[in-house]
């Protein structure tokens, strides 16, 4: 019984993975391309969360983080970064807080070897790329 409920479980989580990693909404997607930050390439989206005045969507992609960070470290060369805490390329004022980047422009790159598990992706789509836009 134990296992039919976790398989069971197991499902309903990867279910909602797939389904969630399907579509971002033509708002969101209209908000991200006016905020200037551009997408890398061959990524996929997997979910995103709103507030009142925030837009954050996670991407994942088969590309080296390395890749990833110096494409948008060249995109954006006036922007701090954040490494104390994780990779946060943000549109302020250097600092090592992370409390910094909160409520601005910001690109979070890393890798998340999770993100196939979690979101039923390829096997080799772990860099997880997050976009806040205020």
């Amino acid at each position: 019984m134990k296992k039919l409920i976790t398989t069971m479980l197991g499902c309903m989580f990867f279910l909602s993975g797939v389904a969630v990693a399907a579509e971002l909404s033509d708002s969101h997607t209209k908000l991200l391309k006016e905020s200037g930050i551009p997408l890398y390439k061959d990524t996929q989206f997997i979910n995103g969360g709103l507030g009142d005045d925030v837009v954050g969507a996670r991407f994942a992609t088969s590309a080296a983080v390395d890749d990833v960070r110096t494409f948008y470290r060249e995109a954006f060369p006036g922007w701090a970064l954040q490494s104390e805490y994780g990779w946060t390329l943000y549109d302020g004022k250097s600092s090592k807080s992370p409390a910094a980047f909160i409520g601005k422009k910001s690109v979070t790159v890393q890798e998340n070897k999770n993100l196939p598990e979690w979101f039923g992706l390829p096997q080799g789509m772990t860099t997880e790329i997050m976009i806040v836009v205020p």
